[in-house]
């Protein structure tokens, strides 16, 4: 998702370097990803419901009016900003007639990798909230209706929108792809791309580069979400010892059968891959080792392990996993 860097005009005469917050007044927005979900044309009946989050537009005006009395800097950095539905004009109306220079700063990580993980995001988040329902695998999930919505949240459609929106000052990309074993987000945030900054690039610099958030299989989670598709076996969160034997079993798979992407749908990521790598990064870059060559040979190598998928209903109407499930199913109805 993109950070939006606003200096203020008058920034540089009150202080050295921009602040990553306001310090004083109304305090700083710790929600950045809330006041995102308020900002938008249409609001999803989920998100920006709460009295507190309704009044966070309202906040941040008060929040601007303060910060820029006091020629202070504003840094916000939330996933949520990629929305397609985020009101930008309603944003610049209020950073602007404050004299500020709204900085968009976007991330670009190649498409294949990102759909991926885009994916296993959005997957997460509804096993968690939908019970009941069948939840898809990569390979599954993948389709023309999915893959055009995904693409308005990734980094050229974020670019776009922001680029051709009045009252945006710039709009720059930080390519994730530049040096990736020695990748440090803050630094290159904060040396490339926050203007006139030097003492905080020193500082991010100094700060060793953390890689979090590791993408975790959903292999198992898929699977458990399954199982009444292909099974009557009625699972509750209070039969942990019967979901323990189940997740026993599918860990002890040796050869787990797989579903992959077709060869016309891989062509397809790569392509698209290509074009987008061509839109975010200058020539100098795609025509490098480190661009479109290094693009296609990542591709290939990652096939096997992003573009594949657990065949689960394989694996369910086989007569094993039925005769387990049934015999479990005998277990919980004698102990009930």
């Amino acid at each position: 998702g993109p950070s939006i860097f606003m200096h203020h005009e008058d920034m540089f005469r009150h202080r050295g370097d921009p602040m990553f917050r306001h310090g004083g007044g109304h305090g700083m927005i710790k929600k950045h990803a809330a006041l995102a979900h308020c900002i938008v044309t249409e609001l999803e009946p989920t998100k920006c419901s709460t009295p507190d989050q309704r009044d966070i537009i309202e906040y941040f005006r008060l929040f601007v009016d303060d910060a820029a009395a006091h020629g202070s800097n504003i840094l916000l950095s939330a996933e949520a900003f990629d929305q397609p539905n985020l009101n930008i004009t309603q944003l610049t109306s209020i950073l602007v007639p404050q004299q500020y220079k709204i900085h968009v700063v976007v991330y670009y990580r190649r498409f294949y990798d990102w759909i991926h993980s885009y994916h296993n995001q959005v997957t997460k988040g509804k096993a968690n909230r939908e019970k009941g329902k069948q939840h898809a695998t990569f390979v599954r999930w993948l389709t023309d209706d999915m893959l055009e919505e995904a693409m308005q949240s990734y980094s050229v459609a974020t670019y776009n929108r922001f680029k051709e929106a009045p009252g945006i000052f710039n709009v720059s990309v930080v390519n994730m792809h530049e040096d990736p074993d020695n990748f440090n987000t803050n630094a290159r945030f904060a040396c490339d791309h926050m203007d006139n900054a030097p003492h905080l690039c020193e500082i991010a610099k100094s700060i060793p580069a953390k890689h979090t958030n590791p993408s975790k299989s959903l292999d198992w989670k898929l699977f458990r979400k399954n199982i009444h598709i292909y099974h009557p076996i009625q699972l509750s969160d209070s039969d942990e010892d019967k979901l323990e034997q189940i997740e026993a079993k599918f860990d002890k798979i040796i050869d787990i059968p797989q579903l992959c992407l077709s060869p016309e749908w891989r062509d397809r990521l790569l392509q698209i891959s290509i074009e987008f790598e061509k839109t975010l990064t200058p020539e100098s870059w795609y025509n490098g080792k480190e661009g479109l060559e290094n693009l296609k040979s990542e591709f290939e190598g990652k096939s096997n392990s992003k573009f594949c998928s657990v065949d689960i209903e394989r694996i369910l109407t086989s007569s094993e996993w039925q005769d387990f499930l049934t015999g479990l199913e005998e277990e919980i109805e004698a102990e009930r």
